[in-house]
């Protein structure tokens, strides 16, 4: 049995595979031979704690692969494992930490959805939060667009300092820091949040017209990061996993118009497309296991 530790990961898949990795498992989702088990959780309040327990997994028989992930996020700190299981005979192939290999998949998912969902000529980016997953969140639209800028906004300004600087270094691309919401994603053609907001504070107006909107934060039932008419002027509304969308996302709840919310499998297989001159595409984030299992892998591969 495999132990993948986060020093293993890092040095493992890169965020461009990870984003090919995950079209294929969603192919197989499309086709009917992979799935999620769908997400659960708890959460405690604020006089507790304020923390989170999850789990949730998948199983794709295309990759002879099951995989469980589970972790516990609190304002002190996060862990994650995931197990991994051979989907033919139950082996037990591995046990890998999952805190970096859970930043990956939800990098690549927003890098899956930025690829088929955004406009081909898209060349800036705005990243709204600075937290420690935004880093990859960048690399992951780097990856399938050709970014000349990116606009940093964070609740503190300088979470969004220190973004721009790795930016800058890590990536090698132009970063700047903007003074509010409305400066980062003027114009911008594609606009990531992911921040852990409790109340809306992205609205329609801050959204340039046929921009594509990565909405990857606020996964807890209680928590939204868009206003009402974010989803209202959207063109077309996407997610990873509708049954987790439907238990765990606030802004989808309230929104109440799941026939037009479509698969982002659906959207890999091309059963569904950009349209014409959107007003506004997004995608949803919850985050699934198949997700997690395109990391899983590309890590058996490697050990392979």
């Amino acid at each position: 049995m495999k132990l993948w530790t986060e020093d293993d990961v890092r040095s493992g898949p890169s965020v461009p595979t990870v984003i090919d990795a995950l079209e294929r498992v969603l192919t197989h989702e499309a086709e009917g031979t992979a799935w999620n088990v769908d997400k659960t959780m708890s959460t405690w309040p604020a006089d507790a704690g304020r923390g989170s327990a999850h789990a949730l997994g998948a199983v794709d028989l295309a990759a002879d692969l099951t995989i469980f992930k589970t972790w516990v996020n609190t304002p002190a700190g996060a862990s994650a494992l995931m197990t991994l299981f051979a989907a033919a005979d139950g082996a037990t192939l591995g046990v890998a930490e999952a805190g970096a290999a859970g930043a990956l998949r939800t990098a690549g998912v927003s890098g899956v959805a930025t690829r088929r969902l955004a406009d081909p000529a898209a060349d800036e980016l705005a990243v709204l939060g600075a937290g420690r997953q935004a880093l990859r969140q960048v690399e992951a639209v780097a990856a399938v667009r050709p970014l000349r800028r990116v606009r940093l906004w964070n609740r503190t300004p300088a979470g969004a300092e220190a973004l721009a600087e790795r930016v800058r270094v890590d990536l090698g691309l132009r970063a700047e820091v903007a003074a509010s919401v409305e400066d980062a994603t003027r114009d911008a053609p594609v606009v990531t949040a992911i921040t852990r907001a409790d109340e809306p504070f992205l609205a329609a107006r801050h959204l340039a017209a046929g921009a594509h909107l990565n909405a990857v934060g606020a996964i807890l039932p209680t928590h939204a990061e868009l206003a009402g008419d974010v989803l209202a002027a959207s063109a077309l509304t996407v997610v990873d996993s509708e049954p987790n969308a439907r238990r765990g996302s606030r802004e989808l709840r309230e929104r109440d118009d799941w026939a037009s919310v479509r698969t982002l499998a659906e959207v890999v297989a091309g059963a569904v497309t950009r349209p014409a001159a959107p007003r506004l595409t997004v995608f949803k984030g919850m985050g699934m296991g198949l997700a997690d299992l395109a990391v899983a892998a590309l890590l058996v591969g490697e050990r392979r």
